[in-house]
């Protein structure tokens, strides 16, 4: 029996029939929009987490109990989601029993410099154990804006130095995932030069 030779021609034929049947089918398939920040299992992250522009205290001295603490988030167009909940966790420092009078938190659009609209705040919870401050709001704050949470220590620590504060953020959502935001960093002095604990 005769062998049977494949002409060289056809298999090229044949590829771009089938790409010419792919193309087409891809283009009648219809594009469903899928959120970047959202999984199968509920679970909301951010596309780009939003970013730490400032961590300030109005007061720097020890002891203080009139100090507040302005923390500005800058949520970037990218962010993709909405921010719904903050937290601040003491990290390092010579103070162990930092609290918070979490019936005065303020939160609102913009800076200390240009403040825009209050942004009601949902709730306030603060883990002693883990020294982290929950803030979380009523309406979640939409990706373009700058917004600043104030904070009221019930004083400030009693002893002087630098202190760390761990920042993250969480969208909106039913499972969402808390992000590093970045780090705040003050320095709390001694009015008088003396360490309250020095003997």
């Amino acid at each position: 029996m005769p062998s049977i030779v494949w002409p060289l021609k056809k298999p090229g034929k044949m590829l771009r029939r089938m790409t010419r049947v792919l193309l087409i089918l891809a283009l009648a398939t219809p594009i469903v929009e899928l959120k970047a920040a959202q999984f199968r299992d509920g679970t909301t992250v951010f596309d780009s987490p939003p970013r730490l522009v400032e961590f300030v205290t109005t007061r720097d001295r020890t002891n203080t109990t009139r100090a507040t603490y302005y923390i500005t988030v800058n949520l970037l167009p990218e962010t993709g989601e909405p921010l719904k909940t903050l937290t601040v966790s003491l990290t390092e420092g010579r103070f162990n029993r930092l609290r918070y009078r979490l019936d005065e938190i303020v939160v609102f659009q913009g800076d200390r410099q240009n403040r825009g609209a209050f942004i009601p705040v949902e709730s306030a919870e603060y883990a002693e154990n883990t020294q982290t401050l929950t803030i979380r709001l009523v309406e979640a704050v939409s990706p373009g804006q700058l917004v600043t949470f104030g904070i009221k220590p019930v004083r400030n620590p009693n002893r002087d130095g630098i202190y760390l504060f761990n920042v993250t953020a969480a969208p909106a959502g039913d499972q969402p995932v808390f992000q590093r935001v970045g780090t705040g960093r003050i320095h709390i002095y001694r009015p008088d030069g003396r360490d309250p604990f020095d003997p």
